[in-house]
């Protein structure tokens, strides 16, 4: 059934299912709205009750074919995944779909892939978000924390306390976007425009936070997380190369999972961990493992026809151009 239009009713939907994620908020479709993304919102039933929860963008493109993603979603318990897939390619067919493409945190388990096979739900030889991850959870208290981390990690942070590096949380954005573009041209990667930053504040408000370390008063580093209910994901953010000697960005990281604490986030992710050996995320999730934490692996990319006919089209290109455009 289609759920409350409200935003704010959603949200609130969302939190009661106590897994809620930033990808399935509205915040997040107000967002995508700016690349063409449309959201519609459902409340997965069956003669049982509620049985999930999802946010569907739909993209249109030539011709009016369509693609609709499930970011993160739908939320609902592994067994009803196979079902809950099953209602959204129901409401996918009213457009000419390429496609229904869904990533929800659900376990890469051979249970629920033997499940899924047997509904024509297939896994993507690609992915749009991150499928491994790192989760850490910064209630715990903070001796409990360190005690967690590599040896390294641990000297790193108090060196760069002795060294009086300084963290803070600020509003600049414009400040924080200097800082990212250092560390795109340093770590040669893409960033996303002013613009884009803009509406992410805009979507989330308070919940958005930017933080940066400085050595003197040179900016050495910044990160940008995301704050949903008692959860944080850390989205955005690097080290721009300035003042090796002091670490920098260790203390940052520490300081970032410190803050969460204080409001009350209970599951804080590093957001992606690498593929394997030749992706450029190895040196980074080396660097992530350092402080502790879980790592998880999702079931990944989750691929089910809708009009069949159109289904041979999002192999020919659409669904490498989406895996593209990531976050």
């Amino acid at each position: 059934m289609p759920a409350p239009e409200g935003a704010w009713e959603w949200d609130a939907l969302v939190e009661a299912t106590g897994h809620p994620h930033l990808l399935q908020s509205s915040g997040w479709a107000r967002l995508k709205e700016a690349t063409g993304w449309i959201a519609e919102r459902y409340v997965l039933e069956d003669d049982r009750g509620r049985r999930g929860l999802a946010q569907l963008l739909v993209r249109r493109g030539a011709g009016g074919l369509a693609v609709a993603y499930a970011s993160r979603g739908p939320i609902c318990e592994p067994a009803d995944l196979p079902a809950a897939i099953g209602a959204l390619r129901t409401v996918a067919a009213r457009h000419r779909t390429l496609a229904l493409i869904c990533d929800p945190e659900q376990p890469d388990d051979p249970t629920l892939r033997a499940a899924l096979a047997e509904a024509g739900v297939s896994r993507s030889s690609v992915f749009v978000q991150p499928r491994r991850t790192l989760l850490l959870d910064p209630s715990r208290e903070p001796d409990e924390l360190l005690a967690a981390m590599r040896r390294k990690t641990r000297q790193y942070i108090r060196k760069a306390e002795r060294e009086g590096v300084a963290t803070e949380e600020t509003t600049d954005l414009e400040r924080f976007h200097r800082i990212l573009r250092i560390v795109g041209e340093r770590d040669r990667f893409a960033i996303h425009d002013l613009g884009y930053f803009r509406t992410l504040r805009d979507a989330f408000g308070e919940r958005m936070h930017l933080l940066v370390a400085r050595v003197g008063d040179e900016d050495a580093g910044t990160l940008l997380v995301v704050r949903i209910a008692d959860r944080a994901w850390e989205l955005f953010g690097g080290w721009s190369g300035a003042h090796a000697e002091s670490r920098p960005f260790y203390l940052l990281k520490w300081r970032s999972l410190l803050r969460m604490r204080q409001l009350g986030v209970r599951r804080y992710d590093m957001w992606g961990l690498a593929e394997g050996p030749e992706d450029a995320l190895a040196g980074v999730e080396n660097f992530k493992l350092g402080f502790g934490g879980e790592i998880v692996e999702w079931i990944g990319l989750l691929e089910t026809p809708v009009v069949r006919p159109l289904f041979p089209l999002w192999h020919l290109g659409a669904r490498r151009r989406l895996a593209a455009a990531r976050l």
